[in-house]
């Protein structure tokens, strides 16, 4: 039966029926459910007061996380002329080295008291369907002097009873069950040993009973593939009030009614067995293959995998049930990323059926994964809208590179060129209260007609103002704005533009629109959440804290 694995249906968050936005304003968030339009906003911080910047003290940096980069600082162009860098120290948001002690998962799922209940609710459901669909097996009782074989039986009233849960530390659920009511009606084959003689008739019967009483604990653990499993199943059952009636079988169906106590007895241990047999055998087969489809394997894209397996098993924690997940991106499954979470910030969230905790590690351990294998670069060519800014000829009501560096168009009149960026470290991001931060420190090479004009370093620091959660596939997805984008290394490849070290910084702030559509086009195509078929998510809060981010969800269990 699914009742030894129904509160597992919303161990992951997926497919919301809705969408709900936080927008990052000051010190207000702004919640939008984009199907009723309503939206209310609240204070970041108890006392509307600004964030407080995180302390460096308790986390140790990753070494080289990001380049240095003085201010004024003086480099050489291969013409051979200095041209003076624009740029200012990058800040460093604080990632917990690799060799530092951790045991913090990246990701931690909750199911809060109130989602328990609702999935006690749906388990109950799905144990009433289980049971009027099942097959009823055959029930023999063989005594000294009576046998009896009950045969075609067919349930004609059910009672679903009341199911309650109880979580017991530490990786344990109890199930208990009162009330209900059931009634089987069947074929029977009965044999009566009188004096020397058996005296073997046949007939049919009707059997009732109520109070059914269940005792179920289950026990969670972690799997070789890191996904939960029922490991162990403990069933006790109480068939309460058992009535037998024995029809249309002459002087022996009398007799069996006359002794019916002894009878109903023998078959109600028999049924009592029966049931937890059903019970065992339905939470280890279908249990297990239902929380087999947890995704933990989530393929990117070019080799990128995100890992969501389990880091430990599944606890108890007060009325609430965490799994907590790594989160970590590999490549090829390759665990190699050199830092570990921080501790995750768990705000009460009981209002609420489940909650996902994401740390920031999540996404920076995506960042470092696509920098190492050189997926963090793009070629901005003819095929972008925004290259019409690499023009070296254009209207006067318009905007290009060429009204900015005369030199180019006259060399490379009517082109339009290319512009290469890559990362060159890992770019980082940092979950704080009230606001999202990415700094990257990114190079951009310039080519005209297949010649490179001139390189440069960028230092960019972005705002994340507003978060997503798509319906469809649980993909969480952001838009940023640019607060900061610092110039730095200029170099010339071809002497007779002179030098445009002075011009470059002011293009590159005029740029800033175009900068913004390509990153958060990026932004859009998003980040996959933990996932489970058949649910959905409702009435979605998105909270930021320090590392964290916090989503508080209702859900709907469509699989019934």
């Amino acid at each position: 039966m699914r009742l030894a694995i129904f509160f597992a249906l919303f161990l992951i968050t997926v497919s919301a029926s809705s969408m709900r936005k936080v927008f990052i304003d000051g010190t207000t968030y702004e919640f939008s459910d984009e199907n009723d339009k309503n939206s209310v906003r609240v204070s970041l911080n108890e006392d509307g007061s600004a964030p407080i910047p995180l302390s460096d003290d308790d986390f140790a940096e990753l070494s080289n996380l990001l380049s240095h980069v003085n201010e004024n600082s003086l480099v050489v162009g291969t013409n051979g002329q200095e041209e003076q860098s624009h740029t200012a120290e990058p800040i460093k948001p604080n990632i917990r080295a690799r060799n530092a002690a951790s045991t913090n998962p990246g990701t931690l799922l909750r199911l809060t008291k109130k989602g328990l209940d609702y999935g006690t609710e749906i388990g109950s459901r799905l144990l009433e369907t289980f049971v009027r669909t099942m097959a009823i097996p055959d029930l023999e009782m063989n005594g000294s002097d009576m046998k009896f074989l009950a045969n075609n039986l067919r349930l004609t009233q059910f009672t679903m009873p009341v199911l309650l849960n109880q979580p017991t530390s530490p990786s344990s659920f109890r199930f208990q069950s009162n009330g209900g009511s059931a009634a089987i009606r069947g074929d029977f084959h009965a044999s009566k040993k009188i004096l020397f003689f058996w005296i073997r008739v046949n007939g049919w019967f009707e059997a009732s009973t109520n109070n059914l009483g269940l005792d179920i604990q289950t026990l969670l653990n972690n799997s070789a593939q890191g996904k939960p499993e029922v490991s162990h199943i403990y069933c006790g059952a109480d068939i309460g009030n058992f009535n037998l009636k024995v029809h249309d079988a002459g002087i022996i169906g009398w007799i069996i009614n006359l002794f019916h106590y002894y009878v109903e007895k023998s078959l109600e241990n028999i049924i009592r067995g029966n049931v937890c047999e059903k019970i065992k055998q339905f939470g280890y087969e279908r249990g297990n293959s239902f929380l087999s489809d947890m995704a933990t394997d989530v393929r990117l894209f070019d080799g990128l995998r995100l890992d969501y397996s389990l880091t430990g098993a599944p606890n108890v924690h007060g009325l609430s049930f965490d799994l907590p997940l790594k989160g970590e991106t590999t490549i090829n499954g390759k665990s190699d990323t050199p830092f570990q979470p921080n501790a995750l910030q768990l705000p009460p969230t009981d209002t609420k059926m489940a909650a996902v905790f994401l740390s920031d590690y999540v996404i920076n351990s995506f960042l470092y994964q696509a920098h190492k294998a050189g997926l963090s670069q793009f070629q901005l060519d003819r095929s972008r809208k925004v290259v019409e800014f690499l023009r070296t000829n254009c209207d006067k009501k318009d905007i290009c590179i060429g009204q900015f560096i005369p030199a180019l168009e006259a060399k490379y009149p009517n082109t339009t060129g290319s512009l290469h960026i890559k990362t060159s470290t890992q770019p980082a991001m940092q979950f704080m209260p009230g606001q999202v931060n990415l700094i990257a420190d990114i190079v951009a090479e310039l080519t005209f007609a297949n010649t490179p004009i001139f390189s440069f370093n960028v230092h960019s620091d972005f705002d994340v103002k507003s978060i997503e959660i798509a319906s469809a596939n649980s993909i969480i997805t952001a838009k940023a704005t640019i607060n900061d984008l610092k110039v730095t290394n200029v170099q010339t490849m071809v002497p007779v533009l002179g030098l445009v070290g002075d011009l470059i910084a002011p293009l590159v702030q005029v740029g800033k629109p175009i900068a913004e559509e390509f990153l958060n086009e990026l932004g859009q195509k998003g980040f996959p959440l933990p996932s489970w078929r058949g649910l959905q998510l409702k009435n979605i809060d998105i909270s930021l804290f320090s590392h964290t981010l916090s989503i508080a969800c209702d859900m709907l269990y469509t699989n019934v």
